[in-house]
């Protein structure tokens, strides 16, 4: 039987998966999301209380954590106005097995999650979750790249920059954080060229762009 350290999880460890879940109205939301495991029958994760991710969360009770190593669903689900319509692709996802949540059909794996407690500081909730379902599917070992894990620090990043461009007392960590994004890009197309990894920094740059301009 798998269990969540065979798919790399470790206690106090945070790992970076996509949280997807169903909004109000029964459209799909997924948001990349660190996360850790506190044993090998739960997850915790500490979301905004801001995000959709928290509020369905805190409806539902159910989610499912995928597993991806694809940078497209990392960049598309953290950058929602990145897809057409500015609407995360349904297409993407299937319903979960056994709990009411959308699973992404490209996943390497899948968890499938209820939340057993929350606790609630102002500006986060955390939630701590139970495993309900873990499918693992079986891949060829795979070389590493240091584009991946740069690229997914790029996208993090940007985030935050969306956020602190909005505020002038934030301009010093704003310039520092795309800086850093502006290397990472100069690395990934050193090690990576012409590749997905590529696509999406160099339409993250011109998204930060946009934002900078609206200023």
């Amino acid at each position: 039987m798998v269990e969540l350290t065979d798919l790399g999880f470790r206690k106090e460890m945070f790992c970076e998966t996509i949280v997807s879940t169903y909004n109000p109205d029964g459209s799909v939301n997924a948001a990349p999301m660190g996360l850790k495991m506190q044993d090998e029958q739960h997850l915790s994760m500490s979301i905004f209380n801001t995000s959709s991710t928290c509020r369905n969360l805190r409806q539902r009770k159910q989610a499912v954590v995928n597993l991806t190593d694809n940078i497209e669903v990392f960049y598309k689900s953290a950058f929602k106005e990145a897809n057409p319509e500015g609407k995360i692709p349904a297409e993407w996802f299937v319903k979960a097995d056994v709990v009411e949540a959308p699973k992404l059909s490209s996943s390497c794996g899948s968890i499938e999650v209820s939340v057993d407690s929350l606790s609630d500081n102002g500006e986060r909730t955390e939630f701590l979750c139970v495993v309900k379902r873990l499918i693992a599917i079986k891949q060829f070992p795979q070389v590493y790249c240091r584009a991946m894990p740069l690229t997914l620090e790029a996208i993090t990043h940007a985030t935050r920059v969306k956020v602190f461009i909005n505020f002038p007392e934030k301009k010093k960590e704003v310039s520092d954080l795309v800086e850093t994004i502006k290397n990472y890009s100069d690395i990934v197309w050193r090690v990576a060229p012409n590749s997905e990894y590529t696509a999406v920094l160099a339409d993250l740059l011109n998204r930060i762009s946009s934002w900078g301009a609206k200023q």
